[in-house]
């Protein structure tokens, strides 16, 4: 399993280290050990965990939010409960429906535990920590909610979450009142200004509050966001949407990025490259599981080996570039469903045809491998070269690596591609 950050595990580079520095048959062994432990991990981050705390004063945003990001409506099953006062006295887990195991958002009490009597009561953050720190402690990183003035309560629980070592992100939600109010109050104002200027002086706004109410430290403008957190704009990634996205999984290790991006939709073009990114680091598992049972994945072959298959899949999904997702795009945007599935499939299989029963992940291959100048004779010729002389997994494995590795970066560029074209046609009505 992978630690934090996206170095490799300190297992695979003691094994690196052990490959480097071999011989013969020594290092055909410690090939084939590598190739093993890549196929094993490929798939690793399906046994991660990422859990984010929330937490909120009522009306602040936050449930409707967490119902957002998790694709769900508010009186969806499993929505979190969305009202203006307080819903929960304990910390409640929301699991995304999509992979419960994998992504929970938490959300805890804000205002709910006082000390004192009468009109002398006040929030206990000492009672509150010794209820809920264990709960707290879990979470990988922490929001704190707010909807126009910022509550001092919540401001103390993230100072405890930020104590205790969680990254802490400032959410000021319901951007679209901020909007109207400003319309309203100051129509003069977008005379020389635009809805950015206002986003950035509520920003700054927010973060000199912040100092008020005693946060110790200074507060980076790029842990503030500001959003609207309905279900569609939260899927088009209106205003910080984007930002939050990656910002939260900056935050996280190599596995768990991968979690959080394989589970979480977004049909927002400003988050598709740092999607392509996670997939290229993570490419050195998917090449050399791919070719421990054969040295290349070229054209032409009958089928292709089944980790690069699962890859495929895995990089559809991760674009949403599915049917399911692209359904739901098609919802959001009031277009045919089916109209962006074939407009879909033509920037996939470039103006290509499947045949019957032939697989679309093999077809998409055969075509950038195409486009690479990677012809079947050319490839078995380049490997028939290496075999003759040295017999052995080590003498065949580097080409059969880098030829892989190739096709899977020009598979992620394709896919970053696609999901750009749809995108734009789902929004702009771009025409094919």
């Amino acid at each position: 399993m992978a630690g934090r950050g996206d170095a490799p595990t300190e297992e695979l580079q003691r094994m690196l280290w052990n490959l480097a520095a071999a011989t013969g048959a020594t290092k055909t062994k410690m090939l084939k050990k590598i190739q093993d432990y890549a196929a094993e991990n490929m798939e690793a981050w399906k046994k991660q965990k990422v859990l984010v705390g929330a937490v909120g004063d009522p009306g602040s945003g936050k449930s409707t939010f967490i119902n957002s990001i998790r694709g769900l409506k508010p009186k969806a099953p499993g929505a979190a409960d969305v009202g203006v006062t307080h819903t929960t006295a304990e910390a409640t887990e929301y699991p995304h429906p999509t992979r419960p195991d994998n992504l929970i958002f938490v959300d805890f009490p804000g205002v709910l535990l006082k000390k004192g009597t009468g009109e002398k009561r006040s929030f206990d953050i000492q009672q509150y920590f010794d209820q809920f720190g264990e709960k707290m402690q879990q979470c990988h990183v922490f929001l704190v909610f707010s909807s126009g003035r910022i509550q001092h309560n919540a401001v103390q629980i993230g100072m405890k979450a930020r104590d205790m070592g969680k990254k802490v992100m400032f959410v000021r939600s319901k951007f679209d009142i901020d909007l109207a109010d400003k319309q309203n109050d100051d129509p003069e104002y977008f005379d020389d200004k635009t809805e950015a200027d206002l986003m950035e002086e509520l920003r700054q706004e927010y973060i000199k509050v912040l100092n008020k109410v005693e946060w110790g430290g200074e507060v980076d403008p790029k842990d503030v966001f500001i959003i609207i957190g309905r279900l569609k704009n939260v899927l088009e990634g209106s205003w910080d949407i984007p930002k939050f996205r990656i910002a939260l999984i900056e935050n996280l290790g190599a596995l768990q990025k991968m979690a959080v991006t394989m589970t979480c939709w977004d049909f927002s073009k400003a988050t598709i490259k740092e999607r392509g990114d996670i997939y290229r680091k993570y490419a050195f598992f998917v090449a050399m599981a791919t070719t421990a049972g054969s040295f290349v994945p070229y054209a032409g072959m009958v089928s292709i080996p089944g980790t690069l298959a699962i890859a495929y899949h895995q990089y559809k999904e991760g674009f949403c570039l599915t049917g399911d997702a692209v359904e739901e795009l098609a919802k959001m945007t009031s277009k045919n469903p089916e109209d962006l599935k074939r407009f879909l499939s033509m920037r996939l299989l470039d103006r290509v045809r499947l045949n019957m029963g032939e697989s679309e992940a093999l077809a998409v291959v055969q075509i950038v491998c195409s486009g690479l100048g990677l012809a079947t004779a050319i490839c078995v010729d380049q490997a028939a070269d290496l075999i003759l002389p040295v017999v052995g997994a080590a003498a065949t494995s580097p080409l059969a690596y880098g030829i892989t590795a190739k096709v899977l970066h020009a598979l992620i560029s394709r896919m970053e591609k696609c999901a750009t074209d749809l995108f734009d046609y789902a929004f702009k009505e771009s025409e094919v």
